[in-house]
């Protein structure tokens, strides 16, 4: 039962990150003898089966990356890529639960036991019983994360600011990153105890349950937001315009009410981190991936500065009388 939940927990991972990049991290360690895969699963070291797997992954990242450059097409492009490679997660988390078992017994021979009772493969080399029910439960578990995360991921990116052209790429930016954390972290707790893998899946599902929580919930808040903008708007054009302006320039909105002092600072604050997201591509212009994650980090701190502080000011504005009688000022 021990090698079922591991095998089962190192495939369903592949729903929290870049299923490509998985498969070729594995394939690639297992040619360079970093792992031992079983006989069955040795396809897996063949130089066509990292060919395909590799052009796989270049066809999913470049429409991604390719969002810079022309966000239209590319963005309508990425999500039909997205979409069909929805369709293969399963098979990519069943190969790689299979392949999982190998390097698994490899670590602790004390399991070997354990495998031979397993039937995972018959004798001819096709999926056994066994291996029907690791492949299917790993791709039911890798299914589930992939939903989760494709619902998240819209949600998060109208919240934190990231929307349009540069949330394909930050998105796989984060899944590439997700793939390494999780294949490394993944080998060493196979090294230490392979239970400690059901461990990081149930770590793994919670956070991305939490990420979709919070995406909804944002989405919530936004939604609330705007209807209240465009409720005062209506009774009230300058307030509404003032909460808007807010948002995107910190501190004009309270400039326009006369609120000098927090203006000052807001327009201080909000030179400084628009100087600082233009620096950003040239800091780490050694390493575009890694400027990307800073780029939308800083975005996602733009627009969530910009929420807080267009929400405080229209919180003054309803339960201040200004807002009811601009004449009065």
């Amino acid at each position: 039962m021990q090698l079922i939940l591991s095998a089962i927990s190192a495939g369903g991972m592949v729903g929290a990150a870049d299923q490509y990049l998985c498969l070729l991290i594995v394939s690639l360690a297992a040619r360079f003898g970093i792992v031992t895969l079983m006989p069955p699963m040795q396809f897996m070291t063949n130089g066509w089966f990292i060919g395909v797997v590799a052009v796989l992954w270049i066809l999913t990242v470049a429409p991604a990356y390719g969002s810079l450059l022309a966000p239209g097409v590319m963005n309508f492009i990425n999500t039909a890529v997205n979409f069909v490679s929805g369709f293969v997660v399963p098979i990519s988390s069943a190969i790689l639960s299979l392949a999982s078992v190998g390097v698994i017994v490899n670590l602790n021979p004390e399991l070997s036991a354990a495998l031979e009772t397993m039937r995972l493969f018959n004798g001819d080399g096709s999926v056994g019983p066994g291996g029907v029910m690791v492949a299917g439960a790993s791709a039911a578990a890798a299914v589930s994360l992939t939903a989760m995360k494709g619902l998240a991921k819209p949600a998060i990116g109208a919240s934190t600011g990231t929307a349009g052209h540069a949330a394909a790429p930050a998105f796989a930016t984060y899944e590439a990153i997700a793939s390494l954390v999780l294949m490394g972290i993944g080998y060493a707790l196979s090294k230490i105890d392979p239970m400690l893998l059901v461990g990081l899946l149930i770590i793994v599902f919670i956070i991305t349950a939490a990420m979709l929580g919070y995406a909804v919930y944002q989405l919530w808040r936004l939604k609330r937001g705007l209807g209240r903008v465009l409720r005062m708007a209506q009774e009230n054009p300058r307030a509404g315009l003032a909460v808007a302006v807010e948002f995107f320039v910190w501190g004009l909105g309270w400039l326009v009410w006369g609120k000098y002092g927090r203006a000052a600072i807001m327009l201080c604050a909000w030179a400084m981190a628009v100087a600082a997201i233009f620096a950003v591509p040239s800091l780490f212009a050694f390493f575009p991936p890694l400027s990307l994650v800073a780029l939308s980090i800083m975005l996602a701190l733009f627009a969530g500065v910009g929420f807080s502080t267009s929400g405080a000011l229209m919180k003054l504005l309803e339960t201040s009388a200004v807002s009811v009688q601009p004449s009065s000022i």
